[in-house]
């Protein structure tokens, strides 16, 4: 999906006038979008990549904004997610190798973790065995292959990102990375610019007097559609499109 640069600064513009309640990494962006990228980043990703950016973010790194206003942290601009993989790795040859992800892996459904999050915990504390197969999750999913062909695109926080496929089977979707955290690697089963649409709609709609964020499970797929998120709060029902045009 290509968002409308018009109708994204429009709206964004009024949740910045709005006085709303602060909100997850508002503050680090404040709905202010950076200007389009440069060429010369540009072409380094795309060098790296061995072609083009998937459409959607090329579109809106382009003609709308290189980072700056979006979900939680907001969005990073380009050449500091290059700059990020560069200083990990030490060189971007990862961005050029296909991510081999398919669908999600989730370290609880392959430990056999407890439905209860604190059974979990409790587990971890007295059983060598099952936290160690946790620690030998995190460093699988930490190394090759699984971190080739992706590009941060979020800060999600606490160690988290949402990041985009580049190359590979399912290049031009948006993943969370939840494997530091100990959770796993999901799919939103959207591409940038569906992200993008779903965190305006649900930040203008609580702008409005709504509250489209219930507490839910995978709370960090909020704004696409795998079936993992699911709503645990009062009004969990689906966040209006107030802005068609976009």
């Amino acid at each position: 999906m290509e968002l409308d640069p018009i109708v994204v600064r429009r709206h964004l513009a009024r949740l910045a006038e709005q006085n709303v309640r602060p909100r997850h990494g508002v503050d680090e962006h404040g709905y202010q979008l950076r200007p389009a990228v440069d060429e010369a980043t540009l072409a380094r990703a795309e060098r790296a990549i061995g072609g083009p950016l998937p459409a959607a973010y090329r579109h809106f790194v382009t003609v709308i904004g290189d980072g700056g206003a979006g979900p939680y942290y907001g969005v990073v601009p380009l050449g500091e997610a290059l700059d990020r993989l560069q200083e990990r790795f030490g060189t971007l040859d990862r961005l050029g190798r296909d991510c081999p992800l398919r669908t999600d892996v989730d370290f609880g459904e392959i430990a056999g973790q407890p439905d209860a999050w604190d059974q979990h915990v409790a587990r971890i504390d007295s059983d060598p065995e099952y936290a160690a197969h946790y620690g030998r999750l995190t460093e699988t999913y930490l190394d090759d292959p699984w971190v080739d062909g992706r590009l941060p695109i979020v800060d999600y926080g606490c160690g988290d990102w949402l990041f985009l496929v580049v190359r590979g089977p399912r290049r031009g979707t948006v993943w969370v990375d939840s494997v530091a955290g100990g959770t796993g690697l999901y799919c939103l089963e959207v591409d940038f610019g569906t992200f993008y649409r779903r965190w305006l709609d649900a930040e203008s709609a609580r702008a409005a007097g709504g509250e489209p964020t219930p507490n839910a499970h995978y709370s960090f797929l909020e704004y696409g559609d795998n079936p993992r998120y699911s709503p645990t709060g009062p009004d969990c029902g689906q966040v209006p499109d107030l802005y068609p045009g976009v």
